[in-house]
């Protein structure tokens, strides 16, 4: 591998014009570049150095270097660069950290970027993107899904042919065009999302501003009841539980007020609109006296038979299948076994289950105490005879069985 050291200013300009390899890109202290690889040129007039690598190339500048990528037939790693960086087309990945402003014209891949301070702009992502900890975001075209979180500035989305995901967003959010599902959380801004093919989720509050959201399938708003809301919502299914003050219900549009503010919100859904409390757990619900079993849907009494019949109907599966390869003697040592096993599991179910109950009837007024229903002693563990093994192992070498089917035997064998 060949390597060079060129001297240059404190803030040269770098142009890699063209590498058929991948690139990888990374800072130092001294005011020179460091270039390793097996087969490139460089060209240097005053601050400008441009360099054409026919295979793989390793790059070190100073950090307040500027880099433009002309052309890369690989994967592209950037790592703290202070100065301006341009792609303008990559054939791989590109993994960038620790960037100011960064300007990606053609990626053929995938994008992993974190830590970048300043503004982010994709024109043609082909693959999926992945963002932490950046600045301001504009996207013109993502071919695949698009995950952002903690955007210091606004996110400007114009078309996505996935899934979107933008969670922590302290400036607005605007996406002209989504193929598929939205999803956000925590957004700091004006909320415009408009021309979504299929669902959006929609969780937490939002700022005194007009905000508004479309949809062709559904959309769920998940909504803290401390934050104040001016809620308009149109679709031919509104299932609504929000405590709005207020509310006017007219044919499929639902008009209504939580508290008192300014934060005007806009939903139009050609499916269903779902409004659900954002808090997770209501510290005013649980406290009063209503009918706790209503509000908790779970079969206790039910749970540990439920447990039982699914896992009875798998182990019948599996030694319907064993039976005619190693005959009814050993399938049904395997399956008493395995049954004890189910047994025991059932009973420490139950016994989890009792106390769930129990802790449930805490929150009503008190009844008359339930025993909880002893569990079976534990019973000493023994490995599976060597014999047994082998003949699972086997089973599996032959395609009889599954790996996973194998473990459950195993596991089961050992009482």
């Amino acid at each position: 591998m060949n390597q060079e050291k060129i001297l240059t200013g404190k803030a040269p300009h770098i142009n890699i014009t063209e590498c058929n390899g991948d690139l990888v890109v990374r800072t130092w202290a001294e005011t020179a570049v460091s270039l390793k690889g097996e087969n490139f040129e460089v060209n240097q007039t005053d601050e400008k150095i441009s360099i054409t690598s026919q295979r793989e190339l390793k790059l070190t500048i100073p950090i307040y270097s500027s880099l433009t990528v002309g052309y890369v037939n690989g994967d592209v790693a950037i790592k703290l660069v202070e100065g301006d960086v341009e792609l303008v087309e990559v054939n791989g990945d590109a993994v960038l950290t620790g960037l100011n402003n960064v300007t990606v014209q053609t990626l053929n891949a995938d994008l992993s970027a974190k830590n970048l301070n300043g503004e982010l702009t994709l024109d043609m992502v082909n693959g999926d993107v992945a963002l932490r900890n950046i600045g301001e975001l504009t996207v013109h075209t993502v071919q695949g899904d698009m995950a952002a979180r903690n955007v210091n500035g606004s996110a400007t989305l114009h078309q996505a042919f996935g899934d979107v995901s933008l969670r922590t967003v302290n400036g607005d959010v605007t996406i002209d065009n989504g193929m598929r599902d939205v999803n956000l959380r925590n957004i700091g801004g004006q909320v415009a999302v408009l021309g979504v093919q299929g669902d959006v989720r929609l969780y937490g509050g939002l700022s005194e501003a007009d905000h508004s959201v479309s949809a062709e399938r559904d959309i769920i708003v998940r909504w803290p009841l401390s934050a104040p809301l001016n809620l308009t919502a149109t679709a031919p299914s509104i299932k609504n539980r929000l405590p709005l003050e207020k509310e006017t219900e007219m044919e499929n549009t639902l008009i209504g007020r939580l508290g008192d503010g300014q934060t005007n919100l806009t939903l139009t859904a050609n499916g269903r609109i779902l409004l659900k409390e954002g808090d997770i757990v209501d510290p005013q619900k649980w406290g009063e006296e209503g009918d706790f079993d209503s509000e908790f849907e779970f079969d206790f009494a039910n749970f540990g038979s439920q447990v039982t019949q699914q896992i009875n109907d798998q182990v019948s599966q599996i030694t319907q299948r064993l039976e005619t390869k190693l005959g009814p003697e050993f399938t049904q040592r395997m399956a008493d076994k395995i049954t004890r096993k189910v047994e025991q599991a059932t009973a420490r179910a139950e016994q989890a289950a009792a106390r769930a109950r129990e802790r449930a009837e805490r929150q009503r007024p008190p009844r008359p105490p339930r025993p909880a229903r002893p569990g079976a002693p534990p019973e000493p563990k023994q490995k599976a005879s060597s014999e047994e093994q082998l003949k699972i192992l086997k089973m599996v070498e032959q395609g009889i069985i599954s790996p996973g089917e194998a473990a459950t035997l195993l596991e089961a064998l050992e009482k």
